[in-house]
């Protein structure tokens, strides 16, 4: 079942992940880790009219009004439907509680009709559609609740309030709707159900409460003492401890004000954003909370990108959240392969996720990351406790250089789309051998074998000038010996043979590859292989802005002739020329693409992946944690720098 794309308002607690729609709708819940399992596939939720056939009307629906937001300096979302038709206006507050792995949906229902009414509460959920031959529900009736459950998953609906009927199966969405459920069977093979609770009479005007709990725990035992703890604290007391933990989070993180309402609301809501996206459990960092289950638009959203990650932990480290930074890194020390190299992309527990290749640049970006983190906090022991991973990273790195062009050999892209020698992983790579040399220089571990790292890198260095610096253009080029046809033959008559694993499969590569490409902004910021200021970087990023800036909404694409969702500017490309402008001094023209990309967030703070070329408004991915991890860099830079 393809759920929407988009994802309106997120809340979690780095173990437990719910995104919700602009209705409030449930899409996604995740468990026991942020990336997986996705546990439901439908959950909704419902007001209907006590003896009236048909009366139930979803949170969703199209005859409602909705409005949602989040509660001030909290992961907390407030959602308001309103029902002119039948009558009510319901107000619920979701929040996943700090320490338990519990979701709860606190509402507040009113009776705006003008006349008395009886109301009722009721809920449809369907448990996630894997492996449906085994899928199980049950209804507890000691402590009044549905439990859905699959091998060591239990994932349990329930209120504080009596329940007043339930159904398993059999067509149980439609019983919903119906208000009438059929509870003949308690235990079934079958993943969907539902429950309704009576709310009661309701005068005009008045407001009752009522408590939706969803918990999850992997063992039946553990979710009914789950049921019993819930029910014991009520949701007020939860829903306190919850706004207080965020109110705390917020205050031990380094506090940014610029006295400008947009930016330090978007700095206090892309830290919030951190904390969801990262996963207590392991220290895996999430790219963003899954949009596409069934791969129908991209290569899907919710792993652990070396890259990503480490971008995202320099904004961790700017705002004071180092132990996130630690955690994640030894995170990294225990995914890193054998051979010393980071694959693709990883799920949150560690295990590898889907690829289609190598991209060398993330090695190398990890070992950036980690002396970075040692530069921010000046722990020693920290980089002790890495230094076997930054060691076998370069050497790894050593071993997978050109020899014919003294670069890193054919890879992916960052982008993730063709095959070949990147300036981009060039930079990279440069800077991950010079990191891991100073990490070995930090320890007293220097020797013949580090300082060769280091040696390295400048051979890099060199080849990035021959290669990829066009001095009659006077401009970089993106690539060489690049596969721009990743299905068949290349167009060009300009190509090279090479092989392209040790078993000797030849492929065709376009010997260069001269597409304007932000991510030529990589051999200056962050990777450091060129000075900001040096004039070959000047003259770089004058053509990127000049070919890149999207007409009539501004911000910056990825590449020319980008067709990814339309080819729209993205806010962490846009952000990184900002990067750039930091660097050199040009504060006005950082300012203004911070500007623009503030501008660009949803009406809930969130910084999507791209904003519409057509529309201006947020287009796909929301959150992207990359995006929040590039305003957090550059707003903490210009302040940093006195102008803001």
């Amino acid at each position: 079942m393809q759920k929407s794309y988009y994802n309106n308002a997120v809340t979690g607690n780095s173990s437990m992940l719910a995104a919700f729609s602009d209705r409030a709708e449930l899409l996604r819940l995740f468990w026991p880790n942020i990336d997986y399992i996705q546990q439901f596939d439908k959950l909704l939720c419902g007001i209907y009219i006590k003896n009236t056939s048909g009366s139930t009307v979803w949170f969703n629906d199209h005859r409602c009004e909705h409005q949602q937001e989040y509660l001030q300096d909290t992961n907390i979302i407030k959602s308001t439907i309103t029902n002119y038709f039948d009558g009510y206006r319901a107000v619920i507050y979701d929040f996943v509680c700090s320490d338990t792995d519990v979701l709860i949906r606190r509402c507040e229902i009113e009776n705006i009709s003008g006349e008395a009414k009886e109301l009722g509460f009721v809920s449809f959920s369907a448990a996630s559609a894997a492996d449906p031959d085994v899928a199980g529900v049950l209804f507890d009736f000691h402590n009044e609740a549905l439990v859905h459950y699959k091998a060591n998953n239990y994932l349990s609906v329930f209120s504080d309030s009596p329940v007043c009927g339930f159904q398993l199966g059999n067509n149980a969405n439609d019983a919903a709707v119906s208000t009438y459920l059929f509870g003949k069977d308690d235990i079934g093979m079958m993943k969907d159900a539902a429950v309704s609770w009576e709310l009661g009479s309701f005068a005009k005007n008045e407001v009752k409460g009522f408590n939706l709990y969803i918990c999850a725990a992997s063992t039946l035992k553990a979710c009914k003492a789950l049921i019993r703890e819930c029910k014991m604290l009520g949701a007020a007391k939860l829903f306190a401890g919850t706004q207080k933990y965020w109110k705390e989070y917020l205050n031990n993180s380094r506090q940014l004000k610029t006295g400008n309402g947009l930016l330090d609301n978007l700095y206090k809501r892309s830290l919030l954003v951190f904390r969801l996206m990262y996963d207590k459990k392991s220290g895996g960092l999430m790219a963003a909370p899954e949009i596409d289950e069934y791969f129908t638009k991209c290569g899907r959203y919710a792993y652990c990108w070396g890259r990503d990650a480490a971008f995202i932990t320099e904004a961790l480290d700017r705002a004071g959240l180092h132990e996130c930074v630690d955690n994640f890194y030894l995170w990294a020390v225990r995914v890193q392969e054998e051979d010393g190299s980071w694959q693709q992309r990883y799920h949150m527990d560690g295990n590898l996720g889907p690829c289609w290749g190598l991209q060398i640049d993330e090695t190398g970006t990890i070992l950036w990351g980690m002396l970075k983190h040692y530069k921010h906090t000046g722990q020693i022991r920290f980089l002790q406790r890495v230094w076997d991973s930054a060691k076998a990273g370069a050497a790894f790195l050593k071993g997978f250089m050109d020899s014919d062009t003294g670069l890193p050999g054919p890879s992916f892209d960052l982008w993730e789309e063709r095959l070949g020698e990147h300036a981009y992983s060039s930079a990279a790579v440069y800077s991950g051998l010079k990191a891991a040399a100073q990490i070995a220089e930090v320890l007293g571990k220097g020797d013949r074998e580090t300082r060769g790292w280091a040696e390295l890198a400048e051979t890099v260095k060199q080849s990035i000038t021959d290669y990829f610096w066009k001095d009659d253009s006077n401009r970089f080029i993106r690539s060489i010996r690049v596969k721009l046809n990743g299905w068949g033959e290349e167009a060009s008559p300009d190509k090279v043979l090479l092989s392209v694993n040790p078993k000797g499969y030849i492929r065709d590569f376009t010997l260069e590859d001269w597409i304007v490409d932000v991510s030529l902004m990589g051999l200056s910021i962050p990777f450091e292989v060129f000075d900001a200021n040096d004039p070959k970087m000047k003259s770089t990023v004058a053509l990127i802005e000049e070919t890149l800036t999207s007409q009539g909404i501004g911000g910056i694409k990825r590449y020319e002739n980008d067709s990814y969702i339309g080819g729209n500017p993205w806010i962490l490309t846009t952000l990184w020329v900002a990067l750039y402008h930091v660097r050199t001094g040009n504060y006005t023209r950082a300012k203004e693409y911070l500007f623009w990309a503030a501008n660009g967030r949803t009406n809930l703070g969130l910084l999507p992946e791209q904003v519409n070329k057509e529309t201006g408004k947020p287009e796909w991915v929301i959150p992207l944690t990359w995006s929040h991890a590039m305003y957090v860099q550059v707003l903490s830079e210009l302040v940093d720098a006195g102008v803001l």
